[in-house]
Parts: C-alpha cells; sequence; structure tokens
C-alpha cells in the first residue's frame, strides 16, 4: 500500500499539479460539435488588458498555470519555443494565470522569460472553459474561438501533439477565400 502511494505521489510530482492525473487531450471533436471558448477582458501582466475580441482569428494555445506550480515553469521554455515559431502565423500563445499571489507573477515571469501573453485569470474564465483540475491545464482554440483539445498535465510530448493541432487547425481555418 505504502509503494502504491510513493508511486503514485512521484507520478504527480513528475507529471503536474493535477488532481485528476495527465492525459493525452480530450477528443478531437468535429466542428460543429466544438464548444464554444468563453468572453473575456483580462489584466495583461505587460500593461493593459487583453479581450478576447483580439485573439480571435488566430489559433491560441490557453495554458493555465501557477507561480507555485513547478511542472507549469518547467514547461515554459516549450511555449517560448512556440511562441517564436509561430510568430506572425495567425497563432497565438497564452498563459492565464491563477491561484498565484498577483504580487507575484510579474516577477516569475521575469525570472522565466516567459516571451508570451500573461494574463490574470480569474473563477468566470475558469468556469468558461469548463474547469481546471489541476495545473498545468492547456487549451488549444480555433480561430473562431472554439476549444478544439484540452491538455491536463505536463505530458512529455505535449509540445508536439499541439503542434500538430495548430498545423491541422491552420489547414483547417484555410480557404481560397481567405
Amino acid at each position: 500500500m505504502k509503494k502504491t502511494a510513493l508511486i503514485l505521489t512521484l507520478a504527480a510530482a513528475l507529471l503536474g499539479c493535477t488532481a485528476g492525473g495527465p492525459t493525452a487531450g480530450i477528443p478531437d471533436p468535429a466542428p460543429a460539435e466544438r464548444k464554444g471558448a468563453p468572453e473575456f477582458d483580462l489584466e495583461n501582466i505587460a500593461g493593459g488588458s487583453t479581450k478576447t475580441a483580439e485573439i480571435k482569428g488566430k489559433v491560441a494555445i490557453v495554458d493555465f498555470w501557477a507561480t507555485w506550480c513547478q511542472p507549469c515553469i518547467a514547461e515554459i521554455p516549450n511555449f517560448n519555443k512556440l511562441h517564436d515559431e509561430y510568430q506572425g502565423k495567425d497563432v497565438q500563445v497564452i498563459a492565464i494565470t491563477i491561484e498565484s499571489d498577483h504580487d507575484d507573477i510579474a516577477p516569475k515571469v521575469k525570472e522565466t522569460g516567459m516571451k508570451y501573453t500573461v494574463l490574470v485569470g480569474n473563477d468566470k474564465v475558469v468556469d468558461g472553459f469548463g474547469g481546471v483540475l489541476g495545473f498545468p491545464t492547456t487549451f488549444v482554440v480555433t480561430k473562431d474561438w472554439k476549444i478544439y483539445k484540452k491538455y491536463l498535465g505536463a505530458l512529455p510530448d505535449k509540445d508536439k501533439r499541439i503542434k500538430m493541432d495548430i498545423e491541422k487547425l491552420l489547414g483547417e481555418q484555410a480557404s481560397p477565400a481567405d
């Protein structure tokens, strides 16, 4: 019994600060079955606020994280790479910080070298995305602001999976009329 508890504790520590454990992501729903992502107007750590209207029209990678979550911190270099690779290509990486002391957010952003948009979340935006069981929780959102996929935990190949999602959505959204 103690051995099982130790293994479960270590797995949770390595894979994420999650209550429900990591998953590969929800199944890819057909476009007509995708749930809409919530509208928001959130404080941007860089100053001012960011509204949903500024993101619509791009594939969005929305990562819910906390300043105290080590698996979240470990994923930042991967999100920085995605940000750099897709800059100017209708893709936006966004971090939404929740359950963190407001005064800790800007110093953590600077310390970790986050290159992408960091917003301060609230219960309304968390609920609008369908809730967060633990950290990190990452959503891939289509250009028309529908939830395409949800990733729980810090999966070893999550960045590669997200990149495949981005490529699929960029191709799916393209049309000769664009």
